[in-house]
């Protein structure tokens, strides 16, 4: 008998810290073991401080499993895999000084081979002569093509998600590249899809493209059974642009300091005042809960955007600063009891793998 979608915050932390996470943290111990077999110090450092510092990604992601049915497992292993590519290449990406565009895309070609089942693999190397990472990034590219595999709902979903992974990968482009070029390339992304996204502003939509939530929203129903196109529209059109706005919005809040410090873009900088933020929260967490609302499991949904705000907001950079700690108190309301439940219990996603 299929497994049943939770719908209340007690289920999900029960069914998470049971089923999914000691799932997602095997997979995330294999692949840390997988890059301390990289011969290159360097490199090898690289791919095994990211797995054990974005632990994190992997861990939220696997709560989506819970969509997955019987097959949670093949989900997990592909969330898995593609979210330690993600988080490899923003490593890769975050430390090459030559800020290449062509090198940024090639790499992040691994994104979409690893959404083709039958295709190449890519020579994602092409700009970094001499760099080898003993088949590390081709290995996770084939862990997500062996699972996926196993989805009986991919072919009608295929297209969809690699829509949505273009997106990310366009965006991480664009956030590399030279200090001095990253805003126009990011207006002129954002202007040439404004359609899109009606009411969004350019930093918000790069907020939007930045998540992965609607890819892996779109893999669990996928791994559950057989769909319909249609389905898979209005999943992605649900989750795209506004539930992973919100996503990052929250993300880019908690770094503000850290961001300060660094020199980094952050797009929650962008608001005019604290008064312009918390509206926009609002406006952004308004049309999230408009589209949320009617999809099927559609408790299970609106309970994973309030979960969005406890994951983020509870973090320690907010605690660590009075001013985010006053912010955060204002902009968790929008999240609701549901919300301050999940922060009580995040203890389930604190250990360390």
């Amino acid at each position: 008998m299929p497994k049943s979608i939770p719908a209340n915050p007690v289920k999900i932390i029960q069914r998470a810290k049971k089923e999914t996470l000691p799932k997602a943290r095997q997979q995330l111990e294999f692949w840390k073991r997988e890059g301390e077999d990289i011969k290159d110090k360097e490199i090898r450092e690289q791919a095994t401080w990211t797995v054990s510092d974005k632990t994190f990604h992997c861990e939220g992601g696997s709560i989506l499993a819970l969509l997955a049915g019987d097959n949670q497992d093949a989900y997990i292993k592909f969330m898995v895999a593609y979210q330690s590519i993600c988080d490899y290449l923003d490593t890769l990406c975050d430390k090459n000084d030559a800020r290449n565009p062509d090198d940024f895309r090639s790499i992040h070609q691994a994104l979409l081979d690893s959404l083709e089942p039958r295709g190449q693999l890519g020579n994602y190397y092409q700009y970094r002569p001499g760099f080898a990472d003993d088949g590390y990034l081709e290995k996770m590219v084939t862990s997500c093509r062996e699972a996926i595999v196993k989805f009986p709902g991919f072919s009608a979903m295929k297209e969809d998600m690699k829509e949505v992974s273009q997106y990310y990968i366009d965006f991480q482009v664009y956030k590399h590249v030279d200090e001095d070029r990253r805003e126009d390339l990011l207006f002129k992304y954002y202007s040439d899809n404004k359609d899109l996204v009606p009411g969004m502003r350019w930093y918000e939509f790069s907020c939007a493209v930045a998540s992965t939530l609607a890819l892996y929203c779109l893999a669990a129903y996928a791994a559950s059974g057989a769909r319909t196109k249609e389905e898979s529209k209005r999943i992605k059109e649900t989750y795209f642009p506004w539930v992973q706005g919100l996503h990052i919005m929250l993300d880019y809040f908690i770094d503000q300091e850290e961001d300060r410090r660094e020199n980094e873009m952050n797009f929650v900088a962008y608001y005019e005042n604290k008064k312009d933020m918390l509206e926009r929260f609002k406006y952004i967490d308004h049309e999230a809960t408009k589209r949320l609302k009617g999809l099927p499991d559609e408790k299970f949904h609106l309970l994973i955007k309030k979960g969005l705000y406890a994951l983020y907001l509870s973090d320690d950079k907010v605690k660590a600063n009075e001013e985010y700690r006053k912010d955060a108190k204002e902009i968790i309301k929008l999240g609701g009891k549901q919300a301050a439940f999940f922060v009580q219990n995040l203890w389930v996603f604190k250990r360390t793998i």
